[in-house]
């Protein structure tokens, strides 16, 4: 019997698309945690929140793998496992799920690009803007053809992460030691909300796993790119955090409201 390959093109192919699907716009938050909650704090909540988000996301795909093939959507799922009530449940939480995401990332968006361009707009005009903006995105019916909005949405969020770490960096060097943070309880709640706003890989797994032609090799898939995922995370929080503490309120732009990083 031939052994089988441990990564191949197809796995690639379905890893990308999540790592593309999840690294959002939602990292920009991350030095914040640490600036909020603290290094000590920030680190557990997210081995935790890495942890709880690793489990589920292979769970699904378990469970999806002893599903029969009429299981497509995660309403089937509920129906499958807990009956009508769980297809209620399931559609219920996915469309709260689907509404309350894209609220939070337009309030994000319209406070960001206020920041920007502080003498254009109102934050909520932005807001407006940006939502009617993403309305033809919405219009996508399947994952594959909104492949490349995703692509294009995840190259955005590395390169500003990229260059926001970079300006902290540069404008903070031969700063003396970095201030520390005055932990409240709304604080590392915080941390928790950015962090549950940041993982957000469940919706797409199902589609992912039915356009695998192995599905048995999706749990392995999954669990190895979310991990890369809260690496990378933990990587660009505590980066920004050694060079400029708590001095991040919220996400990285908060730093272009000022002349310069340090002041």
């Amino acid at each position: 019997m031939p052994r089988r390959a441990f990564f191949t093109v197809e796995d690639a192919k379905a890893a990308f698309n999540l790592f593309c699907c999840v690294y959002g716009i939602g990292t920009l938050g991350m030095p914040g945690n640490f600036s909020r909650a603290g290094p000590f704090i920030a680190v557990i909540a997210m081995a935790f929140m890495a942890f709880a988000n690793v489990y589920g996301a292979v769970a699904i795909c378990r469970v999806m793998l002893l599903a029969p093939t009429s299981v497509k959507t995660y309403g089937d799922l509920g129906e499958w496992c807990m009956g009508k009530t769980g297809r209620y449940l399931s559609v219920i939480s996915q469309m709260a799920n689907c509404l309350l995401v894209p609220c939070v990332f337009l309030v994000l968006g319209g406070t960001l690009l206020d920041g920007l361009f502080p003498e254009a707009f109102s934050a909520t005009t932005w807001i407006i803007l940006m939502a009617l903006s993403c309305m033809p995105v919405c219009l996508v019916p399947t994952l594959k053809e909104g492949a490349g909005a995703a692509f294009a949405g995840c190259m955005g969020t590395i390169i500003t992460d990229v260059i926001g770490v970079a300006v902290v960096m540069h404008g903070m060097r031969g700063h003396p030691s970095i201030p520390k943070p005055d932990l409240t309880f709304k604080q590392v709640t915080g941390a928790f909300g950015n962090l549950a706003l940041a993982y957000g890989a469940g919706i797409v797994i199902p589609a992912l796993q039915r356009q695998h032609s192995d599905p048995t090799r999706m749990p392995r898939v999954v669990g190895v790119t979310m991990t890369f995922i809260s690496v990378l995370f933990l990587i660009l929080a505590s980066t920004a955090y050694s060079s400029i503490g708590c001095q991040i309120s919220g996400n990285l732009f908060c730093i272009l409201r000022s002349p310069s990083p340090s002041s």
